[in-house]
């Protein structure tokens, strides 16, 4: 019995140390229920603004389901789930990073809409590339979608995973994750011109001070994040920034080899999500085997 109660402490333990956690300076606060009317107004979250693209085509539109165009899938469940926000007026959006806990990480494309992601047949031009980096060292990385995979040559977007999956990938030992994007644009004199944006966005090639990156969760599933990225270049981007121009979606799962951590991008079947709990049920489950343990002694001694 003195054993069993050492075993089960350890799996306690372990069980609220297995999923990728959120590194930043902001937290998580819900989606306004009433973003939809007040899209575009300086009140609402960063990423709610007005879509070039059309009505009621942001990032929140889509992953909760609320525009038919962009698909009536719910992403972010009931409550519209939460987006990471430095919880300050004004433009909200924090850097953030991932600490890595040895856990699978399944990337998968859920939308893409963007001139910018197109292969333009120029020198240079290569169409956005989104992927991982190295937080200890940002020149290493990882490419979850390559250029030319986020553009649907016939025009309205590409839908739910609808191209062609990315091969799996593998981080190693990185203890911290971030994201980036590679894309490149014309100027006024029609030249291209690329730029590298990080989810820190001090790393940036250009606006250090501007978030490209929108941060969601699901509550009901709090190890599977949904990421909308911003390609525009400009100094108001948080005010006028749409973010629906790559979304997708990270799942985090446990790593039974305890040591890797594998991206893939594609329309595949997610393994079985293990949600770590809480430090207060690790104590009571102690507790419970602690106890457990004097009742029996107990009962022996009578």
């Amino acid at each position: 019995m003195k054993t069993f109660g050492i075993i089960g402490a350890g799996l306690l333990m372990t069980i609220a140390a297995m999923a990728d956690t959120i590194s930043s300076t902001g937290t998580l606060v819900s989606v306004p229920a009433n973003f939809q009317s007040t899209t575009g107004t300086s009140s609402t979250p960063f990423w709610n603004n007005n879509s070039t693209d059309g009505a009621n085509l942001n990032v929140g539109d889509f992953l909760t389901g609320s525009n038919p165009v962009m698909g009536n899938t719910d992403y972010l469940g009931s409550g519209f789930g939460d987006y990471l926000s430095t919880g300050g007026a004004g433009p909200d959006s924090p850097n953030f990073t991932f600490l890595q806990s040895a856990v699978t990480v399944q990337g998968t494309l859920l939308y893409a809409n963007s001139p910018s992601n197109f292969t333009y047949g120029l020198p240079g031009f290569a169409g956005t590339q989104i992927g991982l980096y190295n937080v200890a060292n940002p020149s290493q990385n990882e490419i979850l979608f390559a250029s030319g995979t986020l553009y649907n040559s016939g025009g309205g977007g590409i839908f739910n995973n609808n191209v062609t999956p990315q091969s799996p990938i593998t981080l190693g030992t990185w203890a911290n994750y971030g994201i980036y994007a590679y894309t490149c644009w014309f100027n006024s004199s029609y030249n291209t011109y690329c730029n590298t944006f990080y989810s820190n966005a001090g790393l940036n090639t250009t606006g250090t001070n501007r978030q490209h990156f929108a941060l969601f969760e699901n509550p009901q599933s709090p190890n599977t994040f949904y990421i909308g990225f911003e390609d525009g270049v400009y100094s108001t981007i948080e005010g006028s920034g749409d973010y629906n121009d790559v979304i997708f979606k990270l799942q985090t799962t446990q790593n039974p080899n305890n040591t890797t951590v594998s991206v893939s991008g594609g329309d595949v079947a997610p393994p079985p999500t293990v949600t770590p709990e809480p430090a207060t049920f690790t104590v009571l489950g102690l507790g419970l085997v602690t106890l457990g343990l004097f009742r029996r002694r107990t009962a022996v001694r009578q």
